[in-house]
């Protein structure tokens, strides 16, 4: 891919995830990775599982009509991702679980290289989607 593909591949990201409905909640790690996608331009609800119990998180995203889960792409964040998925699956009443955010940010990252969401903040002034 070139360099103008991966630059539109994030733009794509961004513009992706700020037009999903306002009832989507994105699921991140921590407070650096909800700092990163805010630079990025992302404006939709991010939930932090920080010091919350697994409980807890789902407990407060389960019902969202649509979630988006955008932990790291390394083995704790891939294992985050699929423990949450499927503990949010196996509610009654659970949103839909929208994968393809996070299949368009995982080709720009592993382009890239990048394992954590927080890293991506060094593409924050070329990525800002205008309104």
């Amino acid at each position: 891919m070139s360099l103008t593909e991966l630059h539109l591949l994030l733009l794509k990201f961004i513009q992706y995830c700020n037009d999903l409905s306002d009832d989507a909640l994105f699921v991140v790690e921590g407070k650096k990775d909800t700092y990163t996608l805010r630079l990025l331009g992302l404006t939709g609800i991010i939930i932090e599982k920080g010091q919350k119990s697994l409980n807890k998180l789902v407990d407060t995203v389960f019902q969202a009509p649509i979630i988006v889960i955008l932990t790291d792409f390394d083995r704790k964040g891939k294992y985050l991702r699929k423990i949450i998925g499927r503990e949010i699956q196996q509610r009654k009443g659970h949103g839909r679980i929208d994968n393809y955010a996070r299949q368009l940010l995982y080709k720009f990252c592993r382009a890239y290289r990048i394992t954590e969401i927080e890293d991506l903040d060094r593409f924050a002034s070329n990525a800002q989607v205008k309104s």
